[in-house]
């Protein structure tokens, strides 16, 4: 069933709205510069390939830094089949990274990524589950804080060049406790705060947590559109070295 979408003044919106994912695509692709936090399931990655496929079905070009190993490249492959794109061609519109540590991740956000994506004319990058690698208690917590506060200020200025980016990250707990005041710090820097639950149905549902872009109404008795299960292949992919000297 199509979903009706109004666009309105800007608002904070309370948790209890659900939007289709569409709705967030049209959000995160126009106007360009804003930060977008999208978490919750372990499908948050599938969405937000969803998105990536999207964006490279444009002709532009997308630069994600993994930190969670969730990148599934196949998720892509068939996007282009449906669309009747030549894969490979496809697959060289999108640069991956993986990052292993937090101090990878820090140099691959602050360092490495705004030059890369000024060489490639991007305005548009994905983060996937930047707080992972923070959570290792072998790296204190004092110089994971110092971290996160340079990659909240690295994001500010890509949004200020209207480089559009988008935080995927699964919904967890953590052990030690103080460890997930860095969650907390990180949906405070952001634009946008997106969850997906899984409803007692096993249906999907993207809430709006809180959102300064254009409000997007829906109607009564919307559904949102199911995500497609993903299974895990590997394909050739283009490959950048984010992380090298």
């Amino acid at each position: 069933m199509d979903i009706a979408l109004s666009i309105g003044n800007r608002v904070k919106k309370s948790k209890t709205e659900v939007i289709p994912y569409y709705a967030l695509l049209r959000q995160f692709s126009a106007p360009a510069g804003k930060v977008f936090l999208l978490y919750g399931e372990s499908a948050v990655f599938d969405l937000s390939l969803m998105i990536a496929a999207q964006v490279m079905s444009r002709g532009e070009h997308i630069a994600v830094v993994d930190g969670c190993n969730q990148f599934n490249v196949h998720a892509l492959v068939r996007f282009a089949q449906r669309k009747k794109i030549n894969p490979d061609q496809f697959l060289r519109r999108i640069f991956v990274s993986r990052g292993f540590t937090c101090y990878q991740m820090d140099a691959a956000i602050n360092d490495r990524l705004p030059a890369f994506l000024r060489r490639i004319n991007s305005h548009t990058a994905m983060v996937f589950g930047l707080l992972d690698t923070f959570y290792d208690e072998q790296a204190p917590l004092r110089e994971v804080q110092q971290i996160l506060a340079r990659v909240s200020a690295s994001l500010r200025a890509m949004k200020q060049k209207n480089i559009s980016m988008l935080i995927v990250c699964k919904e967890r707990t953590v052990e030690p406790e103080e460890r997930n005041q860095l969650f907390n710090r990180l949906k405070k820097a952001v634009d946008g705060v997106y969850l997906l639950h899984i409803d007692e149905f096993n249906r999907p549902r993207l809430i709006v947590e809180r959102s300064e872009m254009p409000s997007y109404g829906i109607e009564q008795g919307g559904e949102t559109p199911p995500l497609q299960k993903l299974c895990c292949e590997r394909a050739m992919i283009s490959s950048i070295d984010l992380l090298g000297a």
